[in-house]
């Protein structure tokens, strides 16, 4: 799974989509969507179902989660909450029981409230918290522990969870000479599964990065590779064509258990064919939108440069990299709106 604080998600879909393709992460927890009601469509991602806590009142804020929609997943309440921000879904596994996963963001100057991490853990047996949490701790690796992370410490001993942080910096301040540090970390409480590894990845543009972690049964249990798509228009059509071999055995006149048994799994086989006739089986990972080979060519380069200013956060490798970010967001920004004008002419053809 994949946890990403985007500092507004519009501006990062597509480069998003992308890294959820190339790590093949079936799980996306997002925090400071910036993303509001009124626009209840915006920001889906292919073969994946979206679930948005926006926040209302006030600018900025939000979370969202995204699960493939080849998982065992369904959406859960997440009950009211006062300083937490929270999305939330029940995935159910063959090799476990019931996980909750929860995308969760703390404002910088909110206070980590005993109360709300008590209410989120409160929703299941097994429990993993994952997002920004502003919450610093040297036992994490942080620059310096603060109140939110001294608070953290003493309530993973009263409540039996355990804090999963990642070995390098998450959150690279836009000012450089302030130093990067680790805000977006892992709570798992009750979960038998391994953690196999928890790293930052050097994508996307904010001045957090993504934070990938890998759970699994010791048997590497995998989710499907492929999945399967029916055109259910074309299962009407053929459910409207009466003059067929198998349906015109079935008697006009039924009168007799014998026949009514018959007719019933006659009907069944004709449906049932009928359906797979019209699946066909494509890859789970597959995405339709692909980004042009100079956008990518670009990701790599802003990538290459955010992975120096990780291992090297001189003042000039952490400003070449913003450089870069910026620039892959404007050229994001160019393609979008290119697709836009191509579909508003191809409608203008279609019109006229």
């Amino acid at each position: 799974m994949l946890s990403y604080n985007a500092c507004g998600l519009a501006s990062s879909i597509l480069e998003l989509e992308q890294c959820a393709l190339e790590y093949s992460v079936d799980i996306i927890l997002v925090q400071e969507t910036f993303l509001k009601p009124k626009n209840p469509k915006c920001c889906k991602l292919n073969n994946y179902v979206q679930l948005r806590t926006d926040r209302q009142g006030a600018p900025k804020g939000g979370t969202a989660l995204y699960y493939r929609q080849t998982l065992s997943c369904s959406p859960i309440d997440i009950p009211s909450l006062i300083n937490l921000e929270a999305t939330g879904c029940r995935l159910t596994m063959s090799s476990h029981g019931a996980i909750i996963i929860i995308s969760v963001y703390l404002p910088p100057k909110k206070e980590l409230l005993r109360s709300d991490v008590e209410t989120l853990f409160a929703l299941g047996d097994a429990v993993i918290l994952f997002g920004d949490l502003n919450s610093k701790s040297t036992k994490w690796r942080c620059n310096y522990t603060n109140a939110n992370g001294r608070k953290m410490i003493d309530l993973a001993k009263d409540l039996h969870f355990d804090v999963i942080a990642p070995p390098t910096q998450t959150y690279f301040p836009d000012n450089v000479r302030n130093r990067p540090d680790i805000l977006d970390i892992a709570l798992m409480r009750g979960v038998a599964l391994n953690v196999r590894f928890i790293e930052t990845l050097q994508n996307l543009n904010s001045d957090h990065r993504p934070v990938l972690l890998k759970i699994g049964p010791p048997d590497g249990e995998q989710p499907p590779k492929n999945k399967t798509i029916t055109s259910w228009r074309k299962v009407s059509l053929l459910l409207e064509e009466t003059d067929t071999p198998i349906l015109n055995n079935i008697p006009d006149n039924i009168e007799t258990t014998d026949e009514i048994d018959y007719a019933i799994g006659a009907l069944t086989d004709h449906i049932a064919t009928v359906v797979e006739d019209s699946s066909r089986e494509v890859p789970a990972a597959d995405s339709r939108r692909k980004l042009p080979e100079d956008v990518r060519v670009l990701l790599r380069a802003k990538n290459a440069a955010m992975r120096r200013a990780s291992a090297y956060p001189t003042c000039e490798n952490r400003s070449c990299a913003r450089a870069l970010q910026r620039k892959v967001k404007a050229r994001i920004q160019e393609f979008k709106n290119d697709k836009w004008s191509t579909l508003m002419a191809v409608l203008s053809l279609v019109l006229t």
